[in-house]
């Protein structure tokens, strides 16, 4: 025991050190070009997770289409990522849809996210920070309440 070494104690420089409240997820939108979640601090944001080629999918954009044409000139952004496999499908149905539509080919912001069910959501405040899961909003209602309430 006693030619056992302590531990070297390493200090990180503070300007290196960045606190995060958000998961940061960057992928292609319909024209390739990287978009990055965290690049809409100081928007509220409702991130969306869903597949186009679920029946309910157009329902669920029209209703996210009324939310963004009532609240996108006071600060609200839509990011919505899709898993659908067949990347053709998704850009012909994500084309006419004026929010951030990003594909994740590879699923992996379900698992950053733990994401076990679709379509999910979360808000996002203006500061970068997880606000709420759709698990803990009960209706449409509700929803556009909370979104009220981060943009005033």
């Amino acid at each position: 025991m006693k030619n056992s070494r302590k531990p070297a104690v390493t200090t990180i420089p503070e300007e290196l050190i960045h606190e995060v409240t958000l998961l940061d997820l960057a992928l292609p939108d319909l024209r390739g070009a990287t978009r990055r979640l965290t690049d809409l601090k100081g928007k509220v944001v409702l991130l969306d997770f869903t597949t186009y080629q679920n029946q309910a999918s157009p329902a669920r954009n029209i209703a996210l289409r009324e939310l963004y044409d009532k609240y996108a000139t006071r600060g609200l952004e839509i990011y919505q990522v899709s898993f659908d496999a067949d990347e053709h499908f998704w850009k012909t149905s994500a084309d006419n849809l004026p929010w951030i539509c990003v594909r994740d080919a590879s699923g992996s912001s379900a698992q950053t996210y733990r994401v076990s069910a679709l379509p999910t959501y979360f808000l996002i405040d203006r500061g970068n920070a997880l606000y709420k899961r759709s698990s803990a909003i009960k209706d449409a209602d509700q929803l556009e309440a909370e979104i009220e309430k981060l943009l005033r």
